[in-house]
């Protein structure tokens, strides 16, 4: 998704009369991204919007069902009536921080040539 702030530098660019070559190398985008954004097909991002829209629709079920995503996405889809993916949930989740990261059980040193497997027998 491009940013407001691309999208406005974009607009400053070629109102300045840069070719929209050089637009798409300056800023590292596509020369079709670039021509949608001028011609203004290109939607707002209010991804801040709808992850708070999200956070504020997932937290209570999350806290409801016990913090078992499964029985967030059975209640999801018992609401709106179509399934919703588990990994999107999953997503959904991490980025509202409900949930603690996965801690790492232990660290593994190996040398050189020491991590392949010696099973044979």
């Amino acid at each position: 998704m491009i940013t407001v702030e691309i999208r406005s530098v974009v607009r400053t660019l070629a109102a300045q009369g840069r070719p929209l070559r050089e637009i798409s190398r300056l800023l590292k985008l596509s020369r079709n991204t670039v021509r949608r954004i001028l011609r203004g097909s290109e939607p707002p991002s209010d991804r801040t919007c709808a992850a708070a829209a999200r956070r504020q629709q997932i937290q209570p079920l999350f806290e409801r069902a016990g913090g078992n995503v499964v029985r967030v996405q059975e209640m999801l889809a018992a609401e709106q009536g179509q399934p919703v993916p588990y990994s999107t949930i999953t997503r959904w989740v991490r980025e509202a921080e409900l949930r603690e990261p996965p801690k790492r059980s232990g660290e593994y040193d190996f040398g050189p040539g020491s991590e392949s497997q010696h099973d044979r027998g």
